[in-house]
C-alpha cells in the first residue's frame, strides 16, 4: 500500500522480512519478520531515498493479540529519528490498526517522546504503575516486620515456595492474577491463563526466596521474588524485584496474611545483605498498596499503560 508522505515522497507499507531484520535490525528495536509469532503482523514503512531513489526503511511496526488480556491488542512502532515529525508514525499506526478491531495498548514513560506521540493519537492511561522501592536495610523495616509477626493470630504459617508443590502454587498464582486484573484488564479464560502464569511467574521466580502463607491447608498470600539488576545466575543481589498479594482478595485474613508474607521476604533478604526490594504492584491492589504505604518506600521508574483508539473507539473518537 502507498500513501503520500510529507517531505519523504510516497510511503509504502509491506510485510517485514528476514532480510529486513538482518539489514536494519541494529536501527530498530522492534523490527521482526512478519509472522515471527503466531497471530502477529510486522510491517516496514519505506520511502524513496532522496539521493538515490532507492527504497529506504524509515519505520517499523508490529501488532498482535495479547493472549492473557484479549480485550486489547499489543502495538509497537518506531520511526527513524531523522524522519520523525513528518506524519510517518501516524500513518504507520493507522496501517497497523487495520489488522485489528480491538483497541490497542502500549506502555509509556510520562513525558517521553513516545508518550507525546501516542497522546496525540488519542491514547488514554488505563493504569499508572510506579515501581515501589522498599528500603530493606532500614532499621524501621526490621521493626515493621517484628510488629507484623507479633500482631498475627498464629493460625497461619509462612513457608518458602520450595516447600510446596508446583501445581499448588501455580493454581494460587493464577487465582491472584485473575482478580488483580479483573477491574482494569480482564484476563483470558483460566485454561489459557494458567500455563502462562506457570511459565512466567513460577518458572522465572527465585523460588527459594519466594514465600507463601498457608492457612487451613490453603495458600492465602504469595510473595514472589525475581532477578533485578544483578547477574541472573545469582539468587540475590543488592536489589531485587518482587510481587505480592492475596490469593483471594475478599478472604477475612487477607491483609494480615499479605503482611506476614511480605515480612518473611523482607527478613530473608535483609539476612542476605539485600539493600532494597522493588515491588511491581498496582495501585489498585487492595492489600499490598496500603501495606506498602506504611513502609519506607519511594516511587521509581513509573510507567503508564495506555489504550490507543482503534475499531469502535476510533470510530467514536472521529464522530464529527
Amino acid at each position: 500500500m502507498s500513501v503520500g508522505g510529507a517531505g519523504d515522497g510516497a510511503r509504502r507499507f509491506r510485510p517485514a522480512t528476514e532480510a529486513d531484520a538482518a539489514r536494519d535490525g541494529h536501527r530498530f528495536e522492534w523490527l521482526k519478520p512478519d509472522g515471527w509469532r503466531e497471530g502477529f503482523r510486522a510491517l516496514v514503512l519505506e520511502v524513496d531515498a532522496p539521493d538515490s531513489g532507492r527504497p529506504l526503511v524509515v519505520g517499523v511496526g508490529r501488532i498482535g493479540p495479547n493472549a492473557v488480556h484479549p480485550e486489547r491488542d499489543l502495538v509497537e512502532l518506531e520511526i527513524d529519528p531523522a524522519h520523525r515529525r513528518r506524519g510517518h508514525g501516524t500513518a504507520l499506526l493507522g496501517e497497523l490498526g487495520q489488522y485489528s478491531d480491538n483497541s490497542l495498548s502500549s506502555k509509556v514513560e510520562p513525558g517521553s517522546e513516545r508518550d507525546g506521540f501516542l497522546r496525540a493519537q488519542g491514547a488514554v492511561t488505563y493504569l499508572e504503575v510506579p515501581l515501589l522501592r522498599v528500603d530493606v536495610a532500614a532499621d524501621r523495616t526490621a521493626r515493621w516486620c517484628a510488629a507484623v509477626r507479633e500482631g498475627h493470630d498464629g493460625a497461619a504459617r509462612v513457608v518458602r515456595w520450595t516447600a510446596l508443590p508446583r501445581e499448588y502454587l501455580v493454581d494460587a498464582l493464577t487465582d491472584r492474577y485473575t482478580w488483580q486484573h479483573a477491574s482494569w484488564s480482564p484476563t483470558a479464560p483460566r485454561e489459557v491463563l494458567r500455563p502462562r502464569v506457570g511459565e512466567e511467574f513460577y518458572e522465572e521466580s527465585a523460588r527459594e526466596h519466594s514465600w507463601a502463607v498457608v492457612r487451613d491447608g490453603e495458600i492465602t498470600a504469595l510473595a514472589d521474588l525475581y532477578s533485578s539488576d544483578t547477574d541472573e545466575s545469582e539468587p540475590v543481589g543488592p536489589r531485587r524485584e518482587g510481587a505480592l498479594e492475596a490469593v483471594d482478595a475478599a478472604a477475612p485474613h487477607a491483609r494480615t496474611d499479605v503482611a506476614l508474607c511480605l515480612a518473611a521476604m523482607l527478613e530473608d533478604l535483609r539476612e542476605m545483605g539485600v539493600r532494597s526490594l522493588d515491588l511491581d504492584n498496582h495501585p489498585t491492589d487492595p492489600h499490598t498498596a496500603p501495606l506498602l504505604a506504611t513502609l519506607h518506600r519511594t516511587e521509581a521508574d513509573p510507567v503508564q499503560l495506555v489504550e490507543i483508539p482503534n475499531g469502535l473507539t476510533a470510530v467514536l473518537r472521529d464522530v464529527p
